[in-house]
């Protein structure tokens, strides 16, 4: 190291270590003397992260900070990202994990440091957003403030999240990695590669394997394999004999495959297929009733393959759902200490919060969380958060997507997936806002959810957002007022979807066109009109001319959206022609 290379060093150590807490003057008048360092070995998201924030500094103040490796003559002003040995500055690496990351100000010095693979990146998004308001509300339409002069208080933070595995599973956020990076999301389906730090979890498969493991077309040679129910072996979409040893081995040899030929999956799926034809043979029967529950049979089974996995392959979990017939745990069987049991909420409503709603299929969910958390060695939750029978009509859930989040969280749920609208070109009814509020709630269940709302529709519909929030208000008052229950399959003449609702809503989406600000805010409010819209055409509201008027006009929105779904089973065009009697 030179003798210059050594006064800057040691110049910026010493500013690094100063006491004092002034602010940082990031840019000023159009100019800055801040340079961003990452580490001469940074990895793809560290430089990526460095990248991301010269763009965004870029945005906001106009002024473009070059990027240095830590290896580079120093100065004190600096933006440091990860780890930079001339400041002696180290990650923390068991306290922040692979997301979790600080932010530090120490003399005139940030540091920016996280978790590997992805906390550094987190860590800019972080102070992006938290520290000088850039707001990301779609893949297309973001908020970046502008200012000449950029100043940062004095820092102190660290933030770990709750959640390790986080995946809002909407197809606005599961089509656009760098979206879905942004809202720190590292679920399984978004296509993130190295430079947004990879997946946290890399499944395969990702659920219901059943037909995977045994192959249906089994069943002509080995009808033994399949269940027994009601006196008869059966075929067709139908779970297994998990009792039959050659059922056992073939699933295990058919797994050990799998990781040989995905060597990247660090989570395998054995579970059920999504039908109950569960077998009831003498065996099977007897360890169910012994168990108190079908989990019996099947824990048993995924426990066997897990013990071979966990001996050959260490850094591998076995996942499996508690599922319907399979919710309730066992009496006294455990599962295996590289077991995931993903608990699913689809019997519930989701009007109100799972905790505290008066359903029945309520209090039992929480029954079995609650008798889950103390025996699954890693509890993971898949929770539905749309009506997948009718994607385009208004389902009063935005209640209860925090208490929801926190539930879980308390009940020591490690990893969220949040089903939403994934088909096709997606926007189920206010998909925007909803993949938004979720993003936020994954990473941070304690997030302020009334500011994030205001900012989402403020940003989102400009000058019509209070008009949107009426909506979102009456579409929601039902539920809130007279205590009625929303579930994933509710039809369109549910009792929450009243006429007070399609009679009022119309004028507030009228006020809100004239209200916005340009063509494409006009486009938002009417794709958001679309679940009233769908209403009125679904339950025959509408008649003779007024109804072909109407589904014109919806048509027209819906494919200039680039909606190709209705429900999860069905297309638009399909739903279309039954909707004109063709």
């Amino acid at each position: 190291m030179s003798p210059r290379t050594t006064l800057l060093a040691a110049l910026a150590l010493l500013a690094l270590t100063a006491t004092t807490r002034a602010d940082l003057t990031i840019a000023q008048g159009g100019k800055s003397d801040y340079r961003i360092v990452i580490p001469h070995d940074a990895i793809p998201s560290e430089r990526y992260a460095a990248e991301e924030l010269k763009s965004y500094l870029a945005k906001i103040t106009g002024v473009s900070l070059p990027i240095i490796n830590n290896q580079a003559p120093r100065t004190p002003y600096e933006i440091i990202l990860g780890d930079d040995p001339i400041t002696g500055t180290a990650v923390d690496r068991a306290t922040l994990g692979t997301d979790g990351y600080i932010l530090r100000t120490s003399g005139q010095a940030l540091l920016i440091a996280g978790g590997r693979p992805r906390g550094t990146l987190y860590g800019v998004y972080g102070l992006l957003e938290e520290k000088l308001g850039v707001r990301w509300f779609d893949p297309k339409v973001e908020l970046v403030p502008k200012c000449s002069t950029l100043t940062l208080p004095a820092l102190n933070e660290t933030h770990v999240p709750a959640l390790e595995y986080r995946e809002v599973y909407w197809s606005v956020l599961m089509h656009n990695a760098d979206f879905a990076a942004r809202h720190r999301q590292n679920g399984n389906n978004y296509p993130l590669t190295a430079k947004h730090g990879g997946r946290a979890v890399v499944y395969f498969p990702f659920v219901h394997s059943l037909d995977m493991l045994v192959p249906p077309e089994l069943f002509k040679e080995h009808p033994d394999y399949f269940p027994l129910i009601g006196g008869q072996r059966k075929s067709g979409y139908v779970q297994r004999c998990l009792a039959n040893p050659e059922v056992v081995k073939m699933a295990t040899d058919r797994v050990r495959g799998w990781l040989k030929d995905h060597p990247e999956a660090s989570v395998v799926s054995v579970s059920q297929n999504d039908t109950f034809n569960y077998c009831q043979c003498p065996a099977c029967k007897s360890l169910d009733d012994a168990e108190g529950t079908p989990m019996g049979s099947f824990l048993k089974f995924v426990n066997t393959i897990a013990d071979v996995v966990a001996k050959e392959r260490p850094d591998v979990k076995i996942d499996t759902i508690a599922y319907q017939y399979t919710r309730k745990p066992p009496k006294t069987l455990r599962p295996s200490s590289n077991v995931i049991i993903r608990l699913c909420s689809i019997e519930c409503c989701f009007a109100h919060p799972l905790d505290g709603c008066p359903a029945e299929s309520n209090k039992r969910f929480v029954a079995d969380i609650k008798a889950w958390q103390p025996i699954a060695p890693r509890l993971y939750i898949w929770d539905y958060t749309t009506n997948f029978a009718n994607y385009q009509m208004p389902f009063p859930n935005l209640d209860a997507l925090q208490p929801n989040v926190q539930f879980f969280v308390k009940y020591g749920v490690k990893g969220l997936f949040e089903q939403g609208n994934y088909s096709g070109g997606g926007h189920g009814e206010m998909e925007p806002l909803r993949a938004y509020l979720l993003a936020k709630l994954l990473w941070d269940p304690n997030a302020d959810v009334k500011k994030h709302t205001d900012e989402f529709l403020r940003g989102y519909y400009g000058k019509a957002a209070d008009s949107i929030r009426k909506y979102i208000d009456l579409a929601h008052a039902p539920a809130r007022e007279k205590g009625l229950h929303a579930h994933i399959f509710d039809g369109p003449r549910s009792g929450y979807l009243d006429d007070r609702l399609v009679a009022a809503a119309g004028p507030l989406f009228d006020e809100a066109e004239k209200l916005a600000d340009n063509d494409a805010v006009r486009d938002r409010v009417r794709v958001a009109r679309l679940p009233v819209w769908y209403v009125e055409l679904a339950t025959g509201r509408v008649k003779g001319d007024a109804r072909k008027d109407l589904l014109a006009k919806f048509l027209e929105v819906a494919h200039k959206a680039g909606i190709s779904n209705i429900s999860e089973g069905q297309g638009l065009d399909d739903w279309a022609r039954r909707m004109s009697g063709k």
